[in-house]
């Protein structure tokens, strides 16, 4: 019943009642096999209520993701970039899916690869990124540097301050960054990056950068996250459309790759230190086997962490920030 996902949660996102008789007629499936599905949506985190002899509803009407749409609210510039863009209904991981392709020696340069849910999505230290079906605008994108004109450290910072002019661009207040990979909002984290890189140090470099940003997470799943988390949904002042976003976040991070590919703009870590929210504060950098407290200092000009420790400024280049200490 897979190959049935993407049509039934079209039918049902909009939020209207729907029996299982005419979706089994519509879908040309048993009842059982609706039944079975709609199960299968609700293991990935989707509210469906079933009413007692009219059917089943979503709790909430859903915006899914369509490339089309998406690739329609880009620039003409920025399409010159974009390769391809295609939505999945479920994935184990879209970094790992275009991993993938680069292992069968195919060019993932300029593709994008969006999932409404990832069953094994990944942060960073290989901690799982929780994303409830729907809940959030999750993607991968490929690039390809022939030769690489900045850090790998760095590049995950300038892919930081993408991803904060994207969301201010679209007014959600409160934007900042935390080192090294995390989007912040009023205080609370609202997304992350992760960088997979191959090939050689100076290039050539297949890139893959992946996005998640939480667009509109139920109280439960709020609550069952251990750090302090935010979505668009909340602290936003407008009704936002999920596509919109999405086409914001990539244009805005193609923008920077198609810079930095012809030597342009390749200096941004004053940018990086505006948006710097945790500056001066007193945090523990967690290593492998170590722990450090002291008082955060920003970055220096290679993009690695400055920590003050008992008035010595030390830098590192990996590590976990937290302000938990």
């Amino acid at each position: 019943m897979k190959k049935e996902y993407p049509s039934l949660l079209r039918i049902i996102s909009d939020g209207n009642v729907h029996s299982g008789e005419v979706l089994a007629a519509k879908l040309g499936v048993s009842r059982v096999a609706i039944w079975k599905s709609i199960q299968s949506l609700r293991n990935m985190g989707l509210e469906i209520s079933a009413i007692s002899g009219k059917g089943y509803c979503l709790n909430t009407k859903l915006e899914l993701l369509a490339g089309s749409d998406i690739n329609n609210m880009l620039s003409e510039k920025i399409k010159r970039f974009c390769r391809d863009i295609n939505v999945v209904l479920k994935i184990k991981s879209t970094n790992s899916d275009l991993l993938n392709r680069l292992n069968e020696r195919k060019s993932i340069h300029g593709c994008v690869l969006l999932a409404e849910y990832q069953s094994d999505g990944r942060g960073r230290r290989n901690k799982k990124w929780y994303s409830p079906i729907a809940s959030g605008i999750c993607f991968s994108l490929g690039w390809r540097f022939e030769l690489m004109p900045i850090s790998p450290g760095l590049l995950s910072l300038y892919m930081g301050v993408a991803i904060a002019r994207a969301l201010d661009s679209l007014e959600i207040e409160g934007i900042g960054l935390k080192w090294p990979n995390d989007i912040i909002a009023k205080n609370h984290k609202i997304g992350g990056i992760l960088l997979d890189i191959r090939g050689e140090s100076a290039g050539p470099l297949d890139i893959v950068i992946g996005v998640g940003v939480n667009y509109k997470l139920a109280k439960k799943e709020i609550f069952d996250i251990n750090q302090p988390v935010t979505d668009i949904s909340s602290i936003s002042k407008k009704s936002l459309s999920r596509n919109m976003i999405a086409a914001s976040l990539i244009s805005n991070i193609f923008e920077v790759l198609s810079d930095l590919q012809v030597g342009l703009n390749t200096n941004l870590v004053d940018e990086w230190r505006k948006y710097d929210c945790y500056s001066e504060k007193e945090a523990k950098l967690i290593l492998a086997g170590e722990e450090i407290t002291g008082i955060l200092k920003g970055v220096n000009e290679q993009g690695a962490l400055l920590i003050s420790v008992d008035g010595e400024l030390l830098s590192y280049n990996s590590g976990e920030v937290s302000l938990r200490i």
